[in-house]
């Protein structure tokens, strides 16, 4: 495989000192991405803990969780489509062996794999000045995903797929490599949904080969495409699983964070630093496009167009795509400023000087260093953050501990983000009233019982009856119109006693004779509560 990365992995054997510098600098770029994802696991928002639970299922050959919601009361024999459920059992085997430490470790480190490769490409294709010097702007975005999802291997998947092809392209590696792809593909639509993005890549270098009527390449991509497609069909669920991600947002009954656009979140009041880089990049991506198609078409490049095109689309309109954006953004910016750059000195419009040049990249790396640096500085552990680390959240799991050591018994009435919390620590011996999977429950569930029984009082007292709650189990960090009122109210009401709260959870008990004892010994007076109402 002959790819050649001159200013990271020159062709001479011998390195320079200017190539050792280089290799140090790009060690503290891979530093500086790494501390942004040292942010310790929570447990009680997070989807691992589901994850892990539908990994050791599977281990144990219980399939049933592939096919069917599994682990709710309300709705456990709903037909659903896990498309992730190979990630589940590569998280529960590697749990297995180096427990939290050693699966946030993985995590990491497959994060750095994948931000390494397509800093690779970026630094072929720009330089590794204007590489490293967008990386520091993009490291936030790409790192805005810092949890343990299944999203991860989607990167990295992405990051072969597009080294693979960029690699045929330049005439770097024969075909035969091509052909890993169908089996990666075959690997991808097990893991993650986003496994399309393996054909679409293929995809978008084709066209470019029609377009550019190169009859051999045009062949033998077509051939792997149809190979990657029919790869595709090998999982649990056939053509279903194939067209999934089409249908997953038809019956989806819930508005996840996530999955809003900025513009929506900016307009109910949400800001994060994460939306302004991301505003910024995407308008240096797209104004670089402008210029070379206006100044310097011939170095336009149509596959970099619609791959800039498509992933600007999709962080735009889902704020968890910032992170797919930020690494194809990478390689793109870098390649449209080389040639923007390269069109200004060959017009004589700026004198190029090395000497020059390096003190100006010098000046601006440290600039934009400090500014990133500055904005996300309680990130890392010198500010207020005590979840800055591998591993384990602290405490996390003492409010488990405490339902699972006073054998507090169901049905347990619990919010959407705690859900795959309560997955892990009590299945089987509890199941759930709900957990963040919108797509394993109807849309009707969310909009005629969740959501209301939160918001009246009357479809609470309705659905306590037909339920027959026991105990409340809620994140009380649940910022939802909902979820705050229904906690207030609760806390005021005389029926039900909290008997645990702790910074992640809060835990209610109805007042009857199966709770009495447990009431008696651990209720929280509620005094003790401060109520802040949400604007």
């Amino acid at each position: 495989m002959n790819i050649i990365f001159r200013d990271v992995f020159p062709k001479t054997k011998k390195y320079s000192t200017y190539h050792f510098f280089i290799l140090f600098l790009l060690f503290l770029i891979l530093l500086f991405y790494g501390l942004f994802l040292l942010e310790k696991i929570d447990l009680s928002v997070a989807d691992l803990g589901r994850h892990l639970k539908n990994g050791e299922l599977i281990f144990s050959k219980n399939f049933d969780v592939i096919y069917k919601n599994f682990y709710s009361y309300t709705f456990g024999d709903y037909p659903f489509i896990n498309h992730h459920w190979a990630s589940g059992l590569v998280f529960f085997l590697i749990f297995k062996i180096g427990n939290f430490f050693g699966l946030h470790l993985f995590f990491i480190f497959l994060n750095l794999i994948t931000f390494f490769l397509f800093f690779l490409l970026a630094q072929e294709e720009g330089g590794f000045k204007i590489s490293a010097l967008f990386s520091l702007f993009l490291i936030p975005l790409i790192a805005s995903r810092k949890e343990v999802r299944p999203e991860t291997f989607s990167y990295f998947f992405s990051a072969l797929f597009f080294l693979i092809l960029w690699g045929y392209k330049k005439n770097f590696i024969s075909c035969r490599y091509l052909f890993v792809l169908p089996f990666l593909g075959m690997i991808w639509i097990n893991m993650h949904i986003y496994f399309f993005l393996g054909p679409f890549l293929i995809g978008v270098f084709l066209l470019e080969e029609i377009l550019q009527r190169n009859w051999a390449k045009i062949k033998e991509l077509s051939f792997v495409l149809v190979l990657t497609i029919l790869a595709s069909l090998l999982n649990p669920f056939g053509l279903k699983a194939v067209f999934y991600p089409l249908n997953i947002f038809k019956d989806y009954g819930y508005k996840i964070l996530e999955n809003q656009s900025v513009l929506f979140l900016q307009k109910y009041g949400i800001s994060s630093p994460n939306f302004v880089f991301f505003e910024i990049s995407l308008f240096i991506l797209f104004s670089s496009f402008v210029f070379l198609l206006f100044f310097d078409h011939r170095n336009f490049s149509l596959i970099y167009f619609l791959l800039g095109l498509t992933f600007g689309l999709m962080g735009w309109l889902a704020i968890r795509n910032f992170a797919l954006f930020g690494f194809f953004a990478l390689p793109i910016i870098a390649y449209n400023l080389k040639k923007i750059f390269a069109f200004l000195v060959l017009k004589d419009k700026i004198k190029c000087e090395t000497t020059k040049i390096n003190f100006i990249f010098a000046s601006l790396f440290l600039l934009v260093f400090f500014i990133v640096f500055l904005v996300y500085k309680d990130l890392f552990f010198f500010g207020n953050n005590n979840h800055f680390g591998i591993g384990l959240a602290p405490a996390v799991d003492q409010s488990s501990n405490f339902f699972k050591k006073e054998n507090i018994q169901g049905p347990i009435l619990n919010n959407y983000d705690i859900g795959s919390y309560l997955i892990y620590y009590l299945y089987p011996t509890q199941k759930v009233f709900v957990d963040n999977r919108p797509e394993a429950y109807p849309s009707s569930f969310f909009k005629e019982i969740y959501i209301p029984l939160q918001e009246n009082d009357l479809v609470w007292q309705e659905k306590d009856k037909l339920y027959n709650f026991n105990a409340i189990f809620f994140s009380h960090r649940d910022l939802t119109p909902w979820g705050q009122n229904f906690l207030i109210k609760r806390i005021n009401d005389q029926n039900w006693a909290p008997v645990f709260a702790d910074q992640y959870a809060i835990i209610f008990l109805k007042r009857n004779k199966i709770n009495q004892d447990i009431i008696e010994k651990y209720e929280i007076p509620r005094d003790q509560f401060k109520i802040i109402k949400l604007r």
